[in-house]
């Protein structure tokens, strides 16, 4: 065990012109590149006072990365920056805002003739790929000609999601000026407007079902069934690549929504939420996983027999 001094951060967020912000979050989080290892997921920070003032205590020595929002407009505002602590205090740290990033385009719809839901059913949100947003989540209502536009979205690499959809469809595919951004983080920089989106959604879902049973054939409730992506390049949160599901008290189990493409399927233990976004994680659970390939609109079965724990 080893004692270190921990670092008192103050001061002050300010608007880009000036003014001290009246309302937001502040907040530090690990640097992911800073060797913090052990440390990483922690979050330090707080509220932004009236007068713009904010305290962060008990912060050891690190990198870390300061973010920032305002919401003294209706569109809030953001900052980022990286911070070094080394055990000793920050007392007057100036922290300026700027504006977020606008994404905007056109939703249409690829399936069945007629199958056309209701619009205003859908929502599109821009989710930081480090999970690191600093307050609500924003998002745009798709309008009845399908444009959306969606404002106030932090700098940094974003995906293109929606936060909900019609029942029965699901996101295919997000282009951007014609080139396929679907799984691509999209880096915006503060101020900017990124234009000429489309997302289409589909009805045409894939599905994996089964039963899980020992090998009495008794239904196993209690496991987890994990589907993920063979391309590890897709092992990260907010993977649409990375599924699980619960079988019911007989036993059976069902995985809708997954995109085209080929996938390990595994009964695993029940796992913490998110644990299966690890890729070491996932990396473990390759061995002796079932592969299968999904094609739009498949549906295909996979029992599982597991060994009595």
């Amino acid at each position: 065990m080893q004692l270190v001094r921990v670092a008192r951060i103050e001061g002050h967020v300010l608007n880009p012109d000036g003014t001290p912000v009246t309302s937001g979050n502040i907040n530090l989080t690990i640097d992911a590149a800073g060797g913090r290892g052990n440390q990483i997921g922690m979050t330090y920070g707080g509220r932004i006072q009236w007068d713009g003032a904010f305290t962060i205590v008990n912060v050891p020595p690190g990198r870390y990365i300061l973010r920032a929002r305002g919401d003294d407009s209706e569109v809030p505002q953001f900052a980022a920056q990286s911070l070094t602590v080394n055990g000793q205090d920050l007392p007057d740290f100036t922290v300026i805002l700027a504006s977020g990033a606008t994404i905007s385009g056109t939703v249409n719809f690829a399936g069945a003739p007629g199958s056309s839901p209701d619009l205003s059913q859908f929502r599109i949100i821009a989710p930081a790929v480090d999970q690191s947003d600093v307050g609500p989540q924003p998002n745009a209502r798709v309008g009845k000609d399908g444009i959306f536009e969606l404002n106030g979205i932090p700098a940094g690499s974003h995906l293109i999601r929606s936060a909900g959809a019609a029942r029965g469809f699901i996101l295919k595919s997000v282009t951007i000026n014609g080139r396929d951004v679907t799984d691509t983080p999209m880096p915006l920089r503060s101020g900017e407007s990124a234009t000429n989106l489309t997302i289409t959604f589909t009805d045409q879902q894939n599905e994996i079902n089964g039963t899980v049973t020992n090998e009495q054939g008794t239904p196993v409730p209690d496991d987890t069934i994990l589907a993920f992506s063979t391309d590890s390049s897709l092992w990260r949160p907010l993977s649409r690549q990375i599924m699980t599901a619960r079988p019911d008290q007989t036993g059976k189990y069902r995985i809708r929504g997954l995109p085209r493409g080929e996938y390990y399927l595994v009964a695993v233990d029940p796992a913490e939420q998110g644990e299966w976004f690890d890729p070491t994680y996932l990396d473990e659970h390759r061995v002796g996983a079932v592969r299968l390939t999904l094609s739009d609109g498949d549906t295909k079965t996979q029992d599982f027999r597991v060994a009595q724990r």
